[in-house]
């Protein structure tokens, strides 16, 4: 068949080899996801031998088993000091021991009262990091307080144990859990700030790329001067606006029908259109200088952030942290929303938003040197 010897027609399984392999190298982030050193603070709040008892057992968690990464990594902090820490995204989560434990302990069958050990989780930072910080911190919690449980009983030997004894024997100790920044309800478990910056991509690559054949097709039908140009990439960014602007409202619009729980639909809508117009940029001024494999970058840009972004970067292998994690844009964008959506963040989210404007005023100057670049004329040969 003639069909066999066209090569663009084996172009066509090679193409699906390679789409499939970009779609299934996410397997690799989320296929069996393990936490390890996930940053956790350690407050100690009291002294003694059961709060030195508390340290030696965190000592020991943090060493790992059986050679392994441990699943959280301590460091000591004071309580004064780990809202700010928690704002800043430091520590998923903290175990604290709290003022008067090591009494509490000493004295919990006497008094019929377990002691406390409380856990702080900052919820927003990343809800699944949060919650593997906090399973490992209870089990620590259920490993002290099993030990203290068996010591009770021995020292009990045959004595009568009544009702109200009993409970404290077997759970001397219990977490008591507070949660910072928490994940409101109706934000898809914590992913609607992700969730709703990846359009904020997909519409600038669209609208993007979009112009750009526009814009190639004036260009090819008659050569522009450095005056006709400029106007024309004023046009293209002015474009760049509106595009922007549907963009970011037209998320936050289907977010309110869906009933996401927004903190403000024109700040959610503003923000969007904000990361957008920036990301647009980007696109322009790649598409202007190496023209139609752009978007084939930037596709393949998406489809290797898709499950990198999600997960906390401690759950991901060490290869996609390095040289994938910080080259995906949407990133940026989705931490924006998270500061808006759980930190309590206006318009201004800090190190995402400068990281956005950045991306948007370099690719503005890189779009605009696109000016200047050779222009290859087509030879007619004349026989």
């Amino acid at each position: 068949m003639k069909l066999f010897k066209e090569k663009l027609a084996w172009a066509a399984p090679i193409a699906v080899i390679l789409i499939i392999a970009l779609f299934s190298v996410n397997l690799f982030v989320q296929g069996d996801p393990k936490a390890t050193n996930l940053p956790v603070a350690l407050i100690v709040n009291d002294e003694g031998a059961h709060v030195d008892a508390v340290k030696a057992a965190v000592e020991q968690m943090g060493q790992g088993i059986n050679g392994e990464d441990p699943v959280v990594a301590f460091s000591t902090e004071k309580e004064e000091n780990i809202e700010d820490l928690f704002k800043d995204k430091q520590y998923y989560a903290a175990l604290v021991v709290p003022e008067g434990y090591n009494d509490a302990v000493q004295n919990a069958v006497t008094n019929n009262a377990a002691a406390t050990l409380k856990i702080y989780v900052n919820q927003g930072f990343n809800m699944t990091g949060a919650n593997y910080a906090k399973s490992a911190l209870n089990a620590l919690i259920g490993q002290i307080s099993n030990q203290y449980s068996t010591g009770f009983l021995n020292q009990m030997n045959d004595q009568k144990i009544d009702a109200s004894q009993a409970s404290v024997i077997v759970n001397p100790i219990v977490p008591e859990e507070k949660v910072f920044n928490a994940v409101t309800s109706a934000t898809a478990n914590g992913s609607a700030p992700i969730l709703m910056a990846m359009p904020a991509w997909v519409g600038a690559l669209i609208g993007g790329f979009i112009l750009f054949l526009a814009t190639s097709k004036m260009t090819k039908k008659e050569r522009l001067t450095p005056r006709q140009s400029v106007r024309v990439m004023g046009g293209q960014i002015l474009f760049g606006v509106i595009i922007a602007l549907f963009s970011g409202f037209t998320v936050a619009t289907l977010g309110s029908i869906a009933g996401v729980n927004m903190p403000s639909y024109f700040l959610v809508g503003s923000f969007v259109s904000f990361a957008a117009f920036c990301f647009f940029l980007l696109v322009s001024a790649v598409t202007a200088w190496i023209g139609k494999p752009a978007i084939t970058l930037f596709m393949v840009v998406m489809l290797l952030g898709m499950g990198v972004i999600m997960m906390p970067k401690e759950m991901i292998p060490d290869f996609f942290v390095t040289f994938v994690r910080p080259w995906i844009p949407i990133r940026f964008a989705g931490d924006g929303l998270r500061e808006i959506f759980y930190f309590g963040s206006g318009f201004y989210t800090g190190e995402s938003f400068n990281i956005i404007l950045g991306i948007g005023a370099v690719g503005l100057v890189v779009y605009l040197l696109s000016i200047f670049k050779p222009v290859r004329h087509k030879t007619v040969s004349i026989k």
